[in-house]
């Protein structure tokens, strides 16, 4: 039988900021592109005409890649009585038993970046946005920090688990 889940959040990237980094090049390239593919160039005309290359083609393609794999990507956090599981998708899916778990702390903490990270304090990185995680330390000394946005409810299924 499976464990009741008592705590799940899933955060996407929603930074407007992030999607503008994202989405302008692809923008200006493809403004780029476009007139040059579409346009027949008129020999009695003079001005400047594009011919768009094969590697600008191929970092759209990338681009778009890239733009396709923040739209998909997630952070899926879940609590429950046996474990906390972590799933950062499409890339990996983690899970620590509490046996294994010295401590699982709700903090604030300063920028330590997004996605992926290493940090000195707080050891291996999972944020997606904001400055409030789980902090874990596991009793073999490694030590990871998952981003919440709702770092209120979180704390509260970590008393009822740890008391």
């Amino acid at each position: 039988m499976k464990p009741k889940i008592l705590f799940s959040e899933q955060q996407k990237f929603t930074q407007w900021w992030l999607w503008l980094l994202l989405i302008a090049p692809i923008v200006i390239i493809a403004y780029t592109l476009i007139p040059p593919t579409i346009d027949v160039p008129n020999p009695k005309n003079s001005s400047f005409h594009l011919d768009p290359s094969n590697d600008i083609w191929i970092s759209l393609v990338i681009m778009l890649l890239v733009l396709l794999l923040f739209l998909v990507m997630r952070l899926n956090t879940t609590i429950d009585q046996v474990a906390i599981t972590v799933r950062f998708f499409p890339f990996f899916k983690k899970s620590w038993e509490w046996s294994e778990i010295q401590s699982a702390n709700v903090v604030t903490y300063r920028f330590v970046g997004y996605g992926i990270r290493i940090s000195g304090s707080y050891g291996m990185v999972y944020n997606v946005k904001g400055n409030k995680g789980l902090a874990i330390r596991l009793k073999n000394g490694q030590k990871y920090l998952v981003g919440t946005q709702n770092p209120e409810a979180m704390q509260q299924i970590l008393n009822k688990i740890t008391t």
